[in-house]
């Protein structure tokens, strides 16, 4: 089950992925208000559903082993709480960092996976690549972490969705105008991990890499506009 939101002007944000065992919508057990997003499911699914007035009669009916139900909610919450605090710690880092000046995208890309891998729990590296177009192949130009330079050097461009290259690895590809990606991100955890885990995984670097893209699509058209201008500069200054 994927947790979906719409944002104005921005399509649909994707905020969670959930594998067998989860619970979602719980927020409707303590309070009566609408719901802040949907729940879609992209495989097939068996559901076990708790309605309000249910839960009610069962607290009434046989209120000690409801308070364990409770428990395991609120450590239910108090752990995605946590991991939305990671999150949005994470993107306003990145986002800081898009505030800066960069001329060239590789020095970007680096300083982006400085501020990424550090609030990954686990024992993370990761590698940052860039599509040239002109030779049309992908470069690793920048790496993070006790393994980052064991990862590989290059990625081929037949796959542009984000995707699981292995057990351990997931690659974020970071979108631009055109049909090719401006490049990849790619995050290894050395530390096994659960399903629940990974989706958190998804999750995150998504968000990230869509952050990552953006300001990299602002740095190659400044990069662009500079050129232009001297362009320009040498036409006036030497006509045919």
């Amino acid at each position: 089950m994927r947790i979906e939101k719409e944002m104005e002007g921005e399509g649909v944000a994707e905020l969670a992925i959930l594998s067998p065992g989860d619970v979602f919508g719980e927020m409707a057990l303590i309070e009566s208000a609408p719901r802040s997003a949907r729940a879609v499911a992209h495989t097939g699914v068996s559901l076990l559903v708790l309605a309000r007035p249910d839960l009610e009669r069962w607290l009434g009916a046989e209120p000690r082993t409801a308070v364990g139900f409770f428990v395991e909610l609120l450590r239910v919450l108090s752990h995605r709480l946590r991991r939305s605090s990671t999150g949005l710690v994470l993107l306003y880092d990145l986002s800081q960092l898009t505030l800066q000046r960069f001329d060239d995208e590789a020095g970007f890309l680096q300083a982006a996976l400085e501020r990424i891998v550090p609030h990954l729990e686990g024992n993370w590296s990761a590698a940052a690549f860039l599509y040239n177009e002109f030779n049309d192949e992908v470069s690793r130009v920048g790496t993070k972490g006790p393994r980052g330079e064991r990862l590989p050097e290059t990625l081929p461009l037949a796959e542009t969705s984000n995707r699981w290259l292995d057990a351990a690895s997931f690659c974020v590809a970071l979108g631009g105008k055109t049909v090719a990606p401006l490049g990849f991100l790619v995050a290894r955890n050395e530390a096994a991990m659960a399903l629940r885990e990974k989706g958190e995984i998804e999750v995150a670097l998504t968000a990230a890499g869509q952050l990552v893209a953006s300001a990299l699509q602002n740095i190659r058209h400044d990069a662009e506009e500079r050129l232009r201008a001297r362009l320009q500069h040498r036409q006036a200054h030497d006509p045919l």
